[in-house]
Parts: C-alpha cells; sequence; structure tokens
C-alpha cells in the first residue's frame, strides 16, 4: 500500500538528520496533524532546545489533550526560557482541565518553574484560573508575588466589565484575609491593574492605614494613581499622601512624592501641602513646595507666603522663587515684608518683588512708606530693603518724613525729632537747614569738651555743613536755641582746627557774654590766635 505524503513526514522525525525533523515539525504544527501527537510528545525528552522549542509550538498549534502533557509538563523547568515559554503554551492548548494539575503543581515549584506554571493560567483565563493565581500568592515572597502580580494583570487587561468586576470582588475578599505582607501588597498591585474607581474606597483605606505594612500603603498609594476623577485628588487622598510623604518609611514617602508629582491637585487643597514643605527632610519639602508652586489660585499663593514668613532659609528661598511668577503674590509679598522684623527674611521679599514693584497699588506704596518711615525712625533691622523698595516704587517717604519732624518739633520732643531727621539724612532727602537742626540737637546733648571733639556727631555735621557753604556761624546766631556755651564750643573748635566761622562764633560769645567767664575765655582765645 502506498504510503501518504503525512506518513513521510511523521516518518521524518525519526530521522538522524537535525534538518529534516525540524522541518517535519514545523510542516505537523503548520497542519495541525493531531495523529502525529503521539510521535511529536515522544522526542521531547531527548530533544535539544531549539527542537524541543519547535515541538512545543508545533502540539501548541495542533492542541493536546490533558492525557498527552506527561513528557511536556518538565519542560515548565527548562533551563531555556523559549523552551518554558513554548511549555506554558502547549499545556494551556490542553484547555481549562489543566488547572487543577497546575494548582497542584505549583505548591512546590519555585523561579522560574513557578513563573511557567502560572504563565499557563494567565493564558487560559478565566474565573478559576484567576483563583489559582491569586491563592498561589498567598505562599510566594515578594520577588515570586512580583511575577504572579504581572500574570494576573493579564488577566484583566483584556477582561469585559464584567468579569472585571468579579476580579475585583475576588481581590476585596482575599485582602481581609490573615496573609503575608508580600501577599497583600502583590493583591493591592493588581487591584490597581484593574484601572477602577470603585476600588478607591478599599485603596485609600489601605492607604491611610498608618498601622498598616509599608509595603502595602505604598502599593495602595501607587493604584490610586489609576482611579482619580477627571476633576483632580480629592482632599482625602491628597492628605493620604502627605501623610505618607512624611512616613519614617523612606520608600513609601518616595511613592507618595512621585503620586504627588502626578496627580493633579486642586489648589483647595494647597493648605495640606503646607506641612511637608515644613518636613525636616528637605527633599521632601522641596518637592511639595513645587508642588505649591505649580497649583493655582490664591490659596496656594498664601499658603507659599506664609512659608517665605515662617520657614528655614532654605524653604523660604524656595517659596520666594515659586512665588516670582504669581501675579497674586504682589499684594500678600509687600504685607510680609511690612511685618517681619526679620532682616534675612526681609531681604528675601525684597529680592521677589523686586521687578514688579511698579506694579504696586496706590495702597500698597502707601502702607510701604509707612513702615519704611518707621523703620527709618526706629532703626529697625529691616530698614534698608523697606527704604529700598519703597523708594523704587516711588512711594513717598521725604514728605511724611517732614511731616512728622515738623509735628516732633512743635511738641518740643527733641529726642524723637532727631530720629526724624537722621532718617531724612540717611537716605539722602535732608536739606542743610534739616541737617543743621539735626547738629544743634545733637550738640545740645553733648560734654562739649573740645578734648573729645572728635566723637562729637553734632560738631562733626557742623563741620561739614561748613564745607558745603552753609553759614553755621550765622545760623547758630539766629538759633535761640543755642547756648553761649554751645557758641563757645562750636568757635573755639572750628578756631584751632581751621574751619571758617569760629572767630566769628566767638566775637558773638564776647558781645552776649559781658563779663562772664565764657565771653572772658573767648577773648583771651581770639587774642592767643591774634
Amino acid at each position: 500500500m502506498a504510503k501518504s505524503p503525512i506518513d513521510v513526514i511523521v516518518r521524518m522525525l525519526s530521522s538522524d538528520a537535525p534538518e529534516r525533523q525540524l522541518a517535519a515539525v514545523i510542516v505537523l504544527g503548520e497542519l495541525e496533524h493531531k495523529k502525529a501527537v503521539p510521535e511529536l510528545t515522544g522526542m521531547l525528552p531527548e530533544a535539544p532546545p531549539t527542537l524541543q522549542r519547535h515541538v512545543l509550538e508545533a502540539l501548541a498549534r495542533i492542541g493536546l489533550g490533558s492525557r498527552a502533557l506527561a513528557p511536556v509538563w518538565p519542560l515548565c523547568a527548562s533551563r531555556d526560557a523559549e523552551v518554558r515559554r513554548a511549555a506554558s503554551d502547549a499545556i494551556a492548548s490542553a484547555g481549562e482541565g489543566v488547572i487543577g494539575e497546575v494548582q497542584a503543581r505549583l505548591g512546590a515549584a519555585e523561579g522560574e518553574e513557578r513563573r511557567a506554571l502560572e504563565g499557563i493560567l494567565s493564558r487560559l483565563g478565566g474565573a478559576e484560573a484567576f483563583d489559582v493565581l491569586l491563592a498561589a500568592l498567598a505562599g510566594g515572597d515578594e520577588e515570586s508575588n512580583r511575577a504572579t502580580a504581572l500574570e494576573l494583570r493579564r488577566h484583566v487587561k483584556d477582561a469585559d466589565a464584567k468579569t472585571r468586576r468579579g476580579y475585583r470582588a475576588r481581590l476585596e475578599r482575599f485582602l481581609k484575609r490573615e496573609l503575608p505582607v508580600p501577599a497583600l501588597a502583590a493583591a493591592v498591585k493588581v487591584l490597581g491593574y484593574l484601572e477602577d474607581p470603585a476600588t478607591a474606597p478599599t485603596l485609600m483605606a489601605l492607604a491611610q492605614d498608618r498601622t498598616g505594612p509599608p509595603a502595602v500603603r505604598q502599593e495602595a498609594l501607587i493604584a490610586l494613581r489609576f482611579t482619580f476623577a477627571e476633576g483632580g485628588a480629592s482632599k482625602e487622598l491628597v492628605t493620604a499622601l502627605v501623610d505618607a510623604a512624611g512616613a519614617p518609611d523612606r520608600a513609601l514617602a518616595q511613592t507618595a512624592l512621585m503620586t504627588l508629582a502626578t496627580v493633579e491637585v486642586p489648589a483647595a487643597h494647597a493648605p495640606a501641602l503646607a506641612r511637608l514643605a515644613h518636613h525636616p527632610d528637605l527633599s521632601r519639602a522641596e518637592m511639595a513646595i513645587e508642588k505649591l508652586g505649580s497649583l493655582g489660585g490664591a490659596g496656594a499663593t498664601q499658603t507659599l507666603v506664609e512659608i517665605v514668613g515662617r520657614g528655614d532659609k532654605r524653604r523660604a528661598e524656595l517659596a520666594a522663587a515659586a512665588l516670582e511668577p504669581r501675579a497674586d503674590a504682589l499684594g500678600p509679598l509687600v504685607e510680609l515684608l511690612t511685618s517681619t522684623d526679620e532682616l534675612e527674611r526681609a531681604k528675601l521679599v525684597r529680592q521677589a518683588i523686586k521687578p514688579r514693584l511698579s506694579k504696586l497699588t496706590p495702597a500698597m506704596k502707601k502702607a510701604l512708606a509707612a513702615r519704611a518711615v518707621a523703620a527709618l525712625v526706629s532703626d529697625a533691622a529691616t530698614v534698608e530693603p523697606l527704604v529700598s523698595s519703597a523708594k523704587d516704587a516711588g512711594a513717598a517717604l521725604v514728605e511724611p518724613l517732614r511731616a512728622e519732624a515738623a509735628r516732633l518739633r512743635k511738641g518740643k520732643d527733641r529726642a524723637a525729632e532727631a530720629r526724624v531727621l537722621s532718617a531724612l539724612a540717611r537716605i539722602g532727602e535732608a536739606s542743610a537747614e534739616e541737617r543743621y537742626r539735626l547738629a544743634s540737637i545733637h550738640l545740645a546733648s553733648s560734654h562739649r569738651d573740645p578734648r573729645t571733639r572728635g566723637a562729637d556727631a553734632g560738631l562733626r555735621m557742623l563741620r561739614e555743613l561748613t564745607r558745603e557753604g552753609f553759614d553755621v556761624a550765622g545760623a547758630m546766631r539766629k538759633d535761640r536755641s543755642a547756648s553761649l556755651d554751645s557758641l563757645y564750643y562750636v568757635g573755639f573748635c572750628f578756631l584751632e582746627d581751621d574751619v571758617d566761622g569760629g572767630e566769628e562764633l566767638l566775637r558773638e560769645v564776647v558781645a552776649q557774654g559781658g563779663r562772664t567767664k565764657l565771653a572772658k575765655a573767648a577773648k583771651n582765645k581770639l587774642a592767643l590766635e591774634g
């Protein structure tokens, strides 16, 4: 009887030539010739890995019955990754009837064999295979459970909505069991793969559980990234993320920070981020401040301003930098500048608002000028940034200072008047008459001892005025507050130091003093000087 072409091809499987064997395997697989299954499976134990892979691929195409799997199971533990993959495909071709055997073998399987067996279940799909994979998590370690979770992901990826709901219910029941941490963490990871908003309550409860294992909280936070509504993260979620970001466990904190960086945080939740901005770990604080800077709204601006006002140097610098492009930050920053008593903080605020000082409103200018005037008068620590900001903004400083000086002069409060006049001089706006007035106030309270005249501020100011062409002698003669003792002291010092006006002042003392000791001393000094 003549042999059919199929018989010829099947006989090639026993050929001594490897290339003939390979050709026969490929052709039989393409033809899906079921009668060749015994011959094909019989080749597996002795075949080299390359031929094993092609045989298994042919068997997967043909489809196997459970009775023909005996030579295939051991290849799930092959050292060759392609052989393991092909073995999983071939066994899966037998259908759901192999699930029980897979489950039984999983109990003793480890490493690559375990992953190959789980691969069979993921290829089969369905609730029964899902349950076996889920149960396998209970006995796995962190590494193996990570691989199992990926197989479960293949289950849920292509499932329809109804099947996904069933998977969600199974996972949530599984999470209520007393299980090792690696099993719980992997199950939470799979729950996130569903990307189902309905999982949010379960995930949120796990993420917020401060007594829960950090690894489980970490996976819950990652899973929550896929369940947000379009409106952004809820206040509850932001609070949970901030809480986790501040946790001692660095892996959990890092996950929370990365989640915060990727989610849309509504501006209304800015205060929650403020707590993290003051965390002792600067890297966490930097991320929180950066996130605040990306939020819109007055709430985020005010929170950043508060960090500038209360944070340490580095945090305040970061917050100030985040505020620079924000149009609504100008008012709060000016308010902070006018209220802080710390020089370095005031300098930082000054730097932040400097490019926008021209945009100050009249009310802001008025408040800034009032605070600058007060700082000048009291010689406050923050006077420099206040005054420079007020001047750059075009705020009126001179008129308020002069008005205050006039009021104090009228009230005969010479000490306070001197502070105001000093402020005018400090900003370069004091007139010669105002500088003379300041010098005369200083002179009235000095020791008026020629031996210590080098340290006399009033006398030094009068010298400067004289050199600038101001008639100090004439002013003192007209000054009703200038005592005869002051005239003598200034005249004596000017005459000895060769400053104009000394002789004139001493002659005035002679004219006013009559027979007094001062008049005689002035006359003697004039005679001595010729």
